[in-house]
């Protein structure tokens, strides 16, 4: 997942190397037409009959001296342009971006249809989760109809462990369901920072004008929403169940609106580490414009190197 998430990032370091390519391809072109001895006899005799006259030789064949130079052009080439999609690490890195995780402890969060219950599944993939991080900024918000900040950012996730623990409906003072109550609470706590943060909101459900503020929220912000649905996704299309189903769809269109991503709950620890994933690619690093870009290309060479061992062949020589 990380090396799919980096592609993005994919480019050439040396792209007008590929000129190089360009002018091999305009030499091979010029000196093929020029030795072209049989140009003046397809003007006047049949294709067929000039066919059976006519050996062709060896440059045919899809092993051939032309053929295989061309090849090595186009791998030299790649080689010289630099293919990158990820930055040299630096030894004085340093992870500045926060973490917030806003979690719904609504009553809809008691329901059992993923076991042993939505909140405490969201506990067990939120405590996964900061066991993959380690000790970074994190802080942890609790809502439900109304949001309260439970630890601010901090680097001790045995903190956040210790409180998420005691989080449930009957601490909060209003029950209901608001998730947009979190974005003040939210900005208060990213604003402090420096640099762009991340929020994660862990739930199975919106209100109806949540969308539009979240949507607001972000289009007036460079932090990243992260939507968390836990839930039985076959709640959808089971009419018969007596569960109250997750609502997918706006949740999924609610970050879709903040330019955010959405994660789907799994029963493994898949969608912890795609969590993982997508904040580590949020992370601001000290000096991250000045880190050199890693040249990938070098690998090909030892894929150009065997394909030399052709010119030591008796007779293998290329015709210009």
């Amino acid at each position: 997942m990380d090396d799919l998430l980096s592609l993005q990032y994919f480019h050439f370091i040396r792209p007008y190397w590929l000129l190089l390519l360009v002018a091999y391809l305009w030499i091979l072109r010029t000196f093929r037409d020029r030795d072209d001895s049989m140009s003046m006899w397809r003007e006047v005799m049949s294709p067929k009959i000039l066919q059976h006259l006519t050996i062709s030789g060896n440059n045919t064949h899809w092993l051939s001296p032309q053929r295989l130079m061309l090849y090595l052009m186009v791998l030299i080439c790649l080689v010289l342009m630099g293919p990158s999609w990820k930055q040299v690490p630096s030894p004085f890195s340093e992870d500045k971006a926060a973490l917030v995780v806003a979690l719904d402890v609504s009553a809809s969060m008691a329901q059992a249809d993923v076991q042993p219950s939505r909140l405490l599944r969201s506990k067990q993939k939120i405590l996964e989760l900061l066991e993959l991080r380690g000790d970074t900024k994190t802080a942890l918000i609790a809502f439900s109809g109304s949001a309260h900040v439970v630890m601010p950012i901090t680097n001790d996730s045995e903190m956040i462990r210790h409180f998420l623990d005691a989080l449930d409906e009957q601490v909060m003072p209003h029950s209901g369901k608001a998730p947009e109550a979190i974005l003040p609470l939210v900005q208060e706590l990213l604003g402090r920072e420096n640099v762009p943060g991340t929020l994660l909101l862990i739930g199975d459900g919106i209100t109806a004008s949540s969308a539009d503020k979240f949507e607001s929220f972000f289009g007036n912000n460079t932090h990243q929403l992260l939507v968390w649905a836990i839930g039985n996704r076959d709640l959808e299309t089971d009419e018969q169940s007596s569960w109250t189903p997750v609502q997918f769809s706006a949740l999924e269109d609610l970050a879709s609106r903040s330019e955010g991503r959405m994660i789907f709950m799994t029963h493994d620890d898949y969608d912890v580490g795609r969590v993982n994933d997508y904040i580590e690619h949020n992370l601001v690093i000290v000096d991250d414009g000045s880190r050199p870009w890693y040249d990938s290309g070098y690998p090909l060479l030892f894929l150009i190197a065997p394909m030399f061992l052709f010119w030591f062949r008796r007779g293998w020589t290329l015709q210009w």
